[in-house]
């Protein structure tokens, strides 16, 4: 299991053909959107299948067609807290005819508006799927995603 922590506007590409975009992370009880949050989302794939955090993948673009090859920037180390009433809004964008499924029930995907020509196809659709910590979203009955822990990160406490 890939495990991969995204918080709201950022993305996940799954293969060539899925987009998988945290759309917002909120309170289940009110349903007000929580301020600096962060879903750490499990994947469970075929090994031949590609999963890239969308700036990575856009970052490995540049490079190839540049040929520079720049240092990573290593994360600051923070404390974190964990929410325990939480769920999240995916936008998931897959090819027109590949189902996606919450929990074993199918859902209900719209024509993406990102065809190039206003006469061409639409060939893929977006399904928009709120989920929580307990809850399975299935692409193509092969690729498996879970939202595993959903946190914020705390201000530390200066040492003395």
């Amino acid at each position: 299991m890939l495990v991969l922590g995204r918080k709201k506007h950022q993305s996940v590409v799954i293969g060539d053909e899925i987009t998988l975009t945290v759309e917002e992370i909120c309170d289940t009880s009110n349903g007000k959107h929580i301020f600096g949050a962060s879903v750490r989302l499990g994947f469970q794939t075929p090994r031949e299948i590609p999963i890239y955090r969308s700036e990575l993948r856009d970052e490995r673009r540049r490079k190839r067609q540049s040929g520079n090859s720049e240092k990573r920037l290593r994360p600051r180390l923070a404390d974190r807290v964990d929410i325990a009433n939480a769920q999240v809004r995916l936008r998931i964008q897959v090819p027109r005819k590949v189902p996606v499924c919450l929990n074993g029930k199918p859902t209900v995907g719209v024509d993406s508006d990102d065809a190039p020509h206003a006469e061409a196809p639409k060939t893929r659709s977006v399904h928009r799927v709120t989920c929580g910590k307990d809850d399975r979203i299935a692409i193509c009955n092969n690729i498996m995603i879970s939202a595993i822990r959903f946190h914020r990160m705390a201000a530390r406490k200066a040492v003395v």
